[in-house]
């Protein structure tokens, strides 16, 4: 079990003072360090429709993000969207809303916190902690990474400005097909947006409820709705005037926390 109370709000803040360039490289250290995760990744979304990886601890992590963001779906997509930490406790009886194979990309991972980072009701970034041992993390541990994330995006905002350029030498992917097909996504939450006059967080949710009503991926959701050929495309959930959004349920959801 962790130490409480759990140190990451101070390791933050070291890494944020210290990082300079290698920033998110020390921000991921910290979180998995102070959180006891074996890996972290960092995942960055300057506009929702525009996913960079800043860094993962190493290739399984990369991959764990990879999996989630070309999916459209898992811990750390819900976390952004919602901007609510998200615990997964057990991944091995854990699946994406339509079923999908995201243990593909997390074979040997146990249990997955994503903590969201955002700007007032805008989604800015997520870090995402892999376990691939026995932890226990507690509800104050969560509380306090949800902390530490705002203390790592002030950071990573004053980062950006200086190092997070185009030509920074820091690993990101901003044309890789995975993050082409998060586009493809966001593309489709911006036309149901437009058709049905509500937000896109509101129409991202629509589609993550047609993806999970149907046994279909948020990605093939959103290529039927651009590209229709049935009436999928003309079936997505609208909610009531003046009701939220619902959410979806069922063994494939992820549960934000409060």
């Amino acid at each position: 079990m962790l130490e409480e109370p759990p140190s990451i709000v101070h390791d933050v803040s070291v890494a944020a003072a210290v990082g300079r360039r290698t920033l998110p490289q020390r921000l991921c250290a910290a979180f998995a360090r102070s959180l006891g995760a074996q890996r972290a990744a960092l995942s960055f979304l300057p506009r929702m429709e525009h996913w960079r990886l800043l860094h993962a601890t190493d290739e399984p992590a990369l991959r764990g993000e990879a999996t989630q963001f070309t999916l459209g779906d898992g811990p750390s997509v819900s976390a952004a969207l919602r901007m609510r930490p998200v615990h997964v406790r057990d991944m091995r009886r854990a699946t994406c809303l339509a079923g999908s194979p995201l243990s593909d990309g997390l074979t040997d991972v146990r249990q997955v916190l994503a903590l969201p980072m955002y700007v007032q009701h805008t989604p800015v970034g997520v870090i995402c902690l892999y376990y691939t041992g026995r932890t226990e993390v507690t509800d104050a541990h969560v509380a306090e990474g949800r902390r530490a994330a705002g203390l790592a995006l002030d950071a990573l905002l004053r980062w950006r400005a200086v190092h997070g350029s185009d030509e920074c030498d820091c690993p990101v992917w901003t044309t890789d097909t995975r993050a082409a097909r998060w586009e493809r996504i966001h593309q489709a939450a911006g036309y149901l947006a437009a058709r049905e006059d509500c937000s896109v967080a509101e129409a991202l949710s629509m589609l993550q409820v047609a993806g999970a009503r149907d046994g279909l991926s948020l990605l093939d959701v959103s290529d039927a709705l651009l590209q229709p050929r049935d009436a999928l495309a003309h079936d997505v959930p609208v909610p009531g005037a003046g009701r939220p959004v619902p959410a979806a349920t069922g063994a494939g959801a992820y549960a934000a926390l409060p």
